[in-house]
């Protein structure tokens, strides 16, 4: 009987030890589990998204300046995301710095508006623009000092008065001046053939046809 009971006591206690070597075994060789946090909708919403970067609008601006150095007229010129252009016409005391804003137009695609090289009079008292279209060129004249005429007109659309005169030939362009109030204009004749020249006399408007042609 005795050694019946110490054989199941040494049955037991190696099964014991066997079981503990096992859990050990299993202990030292388990994976280590690695657990990652879940991002809540919140969590994600809150990153920050980088906004496009803006695309700068061209922009372009020249000048011109008196012949005595007084005055300079500067025209800029923005290219909008429509295609069309904001066009902003100034004046600029050359002493002072000061610039005054006396035109403000917007233009349709393929129309833009420069400054002759000759647009000063010889007196610096006026000077005038250009305005390219698909049908040709336009000319506003205007006040060296940024006021109107007396008319009450912020420019005087040379063009335009042309084409109300009915002398039977088409505005060509402006060459620029035959004196401090003579602007020289060049006309096409029915035929597109060259056609006499004119005088326009700022500030009365007056159209003059000349025996010689500029």
């Amino acid at each position: 009987m005795f050694i019946l009971t110490h054989k199941i006591e040494s049955v037991f206690l190696i099964t014991v030890t066997a079981m503990a070597g096992l859990f050990l075994a299993i202990s030292i060789n388990k994976p280590e589990l690695k657990f990652f946090p879940v991002r809540t909708a919140i969590e994600a919403n809150s990153i920050e998204t980088p906004l496009p970067t803006e695309i700068p609008i061209p922009e372009s601006t020249v000048s011109e300046i008196s012949s005595d150095g007084t005055k300079k007229v500067i025209l800029k010129t923005i290219q909008n995301k429509d295609e069309t252009k904001s066009v902003i016409l100034s004046i600029e005391d050359s002493g002072s710095g000061e610039q005054q804003v006396i035109f403000e137009v917007t233009l349709e695609k393929g129309k833009s508006i420069v400054i002759p090289y000759n647009t000063w009079s010889p007196d610096n008292k006026y000077f005038f623009i250009q305005e390219n279209t698909s049908t040709g060129t336009e000319i506003r004249v205007f006040n060296a000092k940024g006021e109107p005429f007396a008319s009450g007109e912020t420019y005087l659309d040379l063009t335009g008065l042309f084409g109300k005169l009915e002398t039977g030939n088409n505005f060509s362009e402006a060459t620029g001046w035959a004196s401090e109030t003579l602007i020289i204009v060049n006309t096409t004749s029915q035929d597109d053939t060259k056609g006499p020249s004119y005088w326009f006399e700022v500030p009365r408007r007056a159209i003059m046809q000349l025996s010689t042609e500029f």
